[in-house]
């Protein structure tokens, strides 16, 4: 609906409500006597005046900028408005009543009644303009939350992307360390990896924009990953999957596994002179999914295990699920540690 026609609607219904209403008080306090032709011509003019001197009012508080004015400023400014709006108003009515448009059987004009009528009329524009006022500061703070929300989305966004874009490099650097090491010892494997790495970087690239993949592809990047790390370790690294089909839909933040493998090689197989083991596991639990990465080894108590990968993985949870999402990485037995990522379903 228009500003403007919801106005109108508002003008006409509340100052006929108040018509009525001293129409109403008429009758209580005068009887049926009171109600005369000329009683409701009077309720009428006065009705049909308050609602263009208030429209009057509401045009020079449009083009003054009044409804943007702190407080402080606009209370004095008010006061004084709703005085000459409602005298002017009452002067008005009196024109037409007793001049232009007189009536009968109605009290003589007196400066007393007048003064009196005039305080009556403040009281009512007072009450028109604060609800008047009311509406538009509500209206302010709502559009204010509105643009603060949209501020915040926006640099959440443009945080997310810096994060996004700090993942590829890392990921590329660690993976051409790889490939350096066996230009020369194997150049047949460092073909084969550079056959996966091609593919972890069509990949990343590919979803680099979107905010969440399937948990489907995420697993087909990571058996990429780990075949092209199973060429650098030969025999040294297992891997297996435990994925639970009814999750494979399930949208997760991309490359979100793959960095937990990475970690886990990092900081677990590749520390182990015989090799490792990796468990990549994947679980519905009630109202979230639970996927886990264990791996042969012990976090040591001042093990900083949380490289720039993870710590970005952490950010873009905050900034996609908030509170509701989590990632732990601890000892799970004495020979074994879990990093463990959960992810709200909705």
């Amino acid at each position: 609906m228009k500003q403007s026609t919801l106005y109108w609607i508002c003008q006409i219904f509340g100052w006929a409500i108040y018509s009525l209403f001293s129409v109403g008080m008429m009758y209580v306090f005068g009887g049926t006597e009171s109600i005369t032709p000329d009683t409701l011509k009077l309720q009428l003019i006065i009705g049909v005046c308050l609602i263009s001197f208030s429209h009057l009012f509401r045009t020079f508080i449009k083009k003054n900028d009044w409804t943007q004015l702190a407080l402080k400023s606009l209370i004095p400014k008010l006061i004084l408005g709703v005085l000459v709006v409602a005298f002017l108003a009452q002067s008005f009515i009196h024109l037409l009543i007793y001049y232009l448009l007189p009536l009968n059987n109605i009290a003589a004009f007196s400066w007393v009644n007048f003064v009196g009528y005039v305080g009556s009329v403040t009281i009512v524009m007072a009450s028109w303009a604060t609800l008047y006022f009311a509406y538009h500061f509500i209206q302010r703070n709502r559009r204010s939350e509105i643009e603060k929300l949209e501020l915040t989305t926006a640099l959440q966004e443009a945080e997310l992307a810096i994060l996004k874009n700090q993942i590829n490099p890392h990921f590329l650097f660690n993976a051409l360390n790889n490939i350096r090491s066996l230009i020369l010892s194997d150049p047949e494997k460092a073909r084969s990896m550079v056959t996966h790495i091609s593919e972890l970087l069509r990949y990343s690239i590919q979803f680099n924009a979107a905010e969440k993949v399937t948990l489907g592809q995420e697993v087909a990047i990571v058996k990429d990953y780990l075949q092209l790390e199973s060429i650098q370790f030969n025999d040294r690294l297992t891997y297996a999957f435990e994925i639970d089909d009814s999750s494979l839909d399930i949208k997760i933040p991309p490359m979100a596994i793959q960095l937990l493998v990475e970690n886990a090689i990092k900081h677990g197989v590749s520390q182990m002179t015989t090799g490792g083991n990796i468990l990549i596991r994947s679980v519905l639990e009630n109202d979230h999914l639970r996927i886990e990465v264990c791996n042969n080894g012990q976090l040591k108590e001042k093990s900083k295990r949380e490289g720039i990968g993870l710590k970005n993985l952490i950010e873009r949870l905050k900034i996609l699920f908030g509170h509701f999402a989590e990632l732990k990485v601890e000892n799970s037995s004495e020979n074994t540690v879990t990093a463990s990522l959960k992810i709200p379903l909705s």
